[in-house]
């Protein structure tokens, strides 16, 4: 039996570091997946002053798996300069710059639903 023990430890050694590897790699795949696309993604230019209507993540992108940036508390000023996908659908991102709280001077992606879109009097 004693001659089985270093073969055995070895080969968990060996199991132990390729599945750290795969790890790694996994991570790396992501990653790079959810990287950062900025204002080039708008698809309809919007150009208006206005809040969010609730606690909301801005991402890096146009979509839940984009990373968050930060987090916008309701009310939080925003400029909302362009648009992804119809604003009629449920895949519609703003593209905006924050303008006040705690991410003031950052851009990024807020889900269109949580963005304020003011009503228009006659």
């Amino acid at each position: 039996m004693k001659l089985h023990t270093p073969a055995r430890l070895a080969t968990s050694g060996l199991l132990a570091l390729s599945v750290a590897a795969g790890m790694t790699v996994a991570a790396t795949s992501t990653a790079t997946a959810a990287s950062s696309v900025g204002k080039k993604a708008c698809t309809t230019s919007v150009g208006l002053n206005t809040t969010v209507s609730t606690t909301v993540r801005l991402r890096t992108g146009p979509g839940t798996k984009y990373l968050a940036k930060g987090q916008l508390a309701k009310n939080t000023r925003v400029y909302w300069s362009c648009n992804r996908g119809s604003t009629g659908s449920g895949t519609s991102w703003g593209y905006v710059l924050v303008k006040s709280g705690a991410n003031k001077g950052k851009s990024g992606w807020v889900y269109r639903t949580y963005i304020n879109t003011p009503m228009q009097l006659d």
